[in-house]
């Protein structure tokens, strides 16, 4: 057999340990590097998913809003500068507190402190009944005696202008007296609900009441379903409740972290009414004369989920604590437990800053002032 020298054996059977290395160098470069571009687009996918999640509860949140407070006023936009603005006792045997009162206005903004998140509360009616002013002649615990009854029925709230012109009451009409046309009751006792034709037990009135209304007091039909909404942001979630008959708000939306108002009234300037607003005229404070409540602005500040590495939204000039604004001014940014920025502790110090914000604001007239008034 003829051996073939050691020197004359061809190369190249396989791979070499170097070239193995080499290959697995380069393979762990690639896979970096494609890691590196997943990561990249993983972290600009989970950005825009939450920004437009932020989009979303923002829209929600002032659509809501802007829906409700296009009705406030609606039974009442015509009150008197004596009667609008009044304090309305009321009473609800279901709620855990029975007696409460609030602000007969179509809006109630309560500011909230430091920046913090303003409360809302609207007021509407809902009756199917044109009901225009009307006075009540004559009075007693139970009855009420009007100029005119048409368009009261069983199972509307009412509210009547007490002995002062600041004070009033809320009652529930539990029938219409049949040995006349203008009387209404608003007893204790079960009566036949005209817009349901079922039993009811009234909720609304209280047993006894001898409250005495001089004649000429104004009354006003508010229908069957009244509301005053009250809506406020709380840890992130905007929320609204029927202060009139719910105990527990009901989640509207989350990402949610701020809501900011302010009243338009005309002449809140010193300037002469005029029927418009100026800017001069947006203001946090109520008005002495509701009447001149022409408009209500207003801005929700909606957050992304997303925590960014990096600084995404810087702090406003003057304050360090001030975020993105509206016109109504800056919004005072908070880290999310809670803190501000100048009292954090350093690990969560302007942490608010990591995070996309969306403002939406809108400017509402509020036509049923605005149609009571040319009434």
């Amino acid at each position: 057999m003829r051996r073939i020298p050691f020197t004359t054996r061809k190369y190249g059977q396989g791979l070499s340990l170097i070239e193995l290395l080499i290959g697995m160098g380069l393979s762990l470069l690639a896979i970096v590097a494609i890691y590196q571009v997943l990561n990249v687009w993983e972290s600009r996918k989970r950005t825009v998913t939450s920004g437009s999640g932020a989009q979303i509860s923002g829209s929600i949140g002032i659509t809501e809003i802007e829906r409700d407070m296009q009705l406030s006023g609606m039974g009442f936009g015509n009150a008197s500068s004596a009667t609008i603005g009044c304090s309305v006792a009321a009473h609800n045997s279901t709620l855990t507190t029975h007696d409460f009162s609030f602000t007969f206005s179509p809006v109630v903004i309560t500011d909230g402190a430091s920046g913090a998140p303003d409360v809302v509360r609207i007021l509407y009616g809902n009756s199917a009944y044109v009901v225009n002013i009307q006075k009540v002649n004559s009075s007693t615990s139970s009855s009420k005696t009007l100029q005119f009854r048409t368009g009261f029925n069983a199972g509307d709230l009412v509210v009547v202008s007490g002995n002062s012109p600041r004070d009033c009451n809320m009652f529930e009409v539990t029938g219409n007296d049949p040995g006349d046309i203008e009387t209404i009751d608003h007893g204790t006792a079960s009566y036949t609900n005209f817009y349901t034709n079922a039993a009811t037990i009234p909720t609304m009135n209280v047993a006894g009441t001898t409250t005495a209304y001089p004649n000429g007091a104004e009354i006003y039909n508010l229908g069957p379903g009244a509301q005053l909404t009250e809506w406020k942001v709380t840890s992130g979630v905007l929320t609204r409740m029927n202060v009139l008959r719910d105990n527990t708000a009901i989640e509207v939306t989350d990402g949610v972290v701020n809501l900011q108002a302010q009243y338009g009234i005309d002449g809140a300037n010193g300037g002469t009414v005029n029927g418009r607003i100026e800017d001069a005229e947006w203001t946090n404070t109520a008005p002495t004369d509701w009447t001149k409540l022409l408009a209500v602005r207003f801005a929700v500040l909606a957050r992304s989920g997303q925590y960014e590495k990096d600084v995404v939204t810087p702090s406003g000039l003057a304050n360090p604590d001030d975020g993105p604004s509206w016109a109504g001014g800056s919004f005072k940014m908070l880290n999310l437990d809670g803190s501000s920025g100048a009292s954090a502790p350093a690990a969560i110090a302007n942490d608010w800053k990591h995070y996309r914000y969306r403002v939406y604001e809108t400017v509402v007239p509020l036509r049923n002032m605005l149609w009571g008034a040319t009434s």
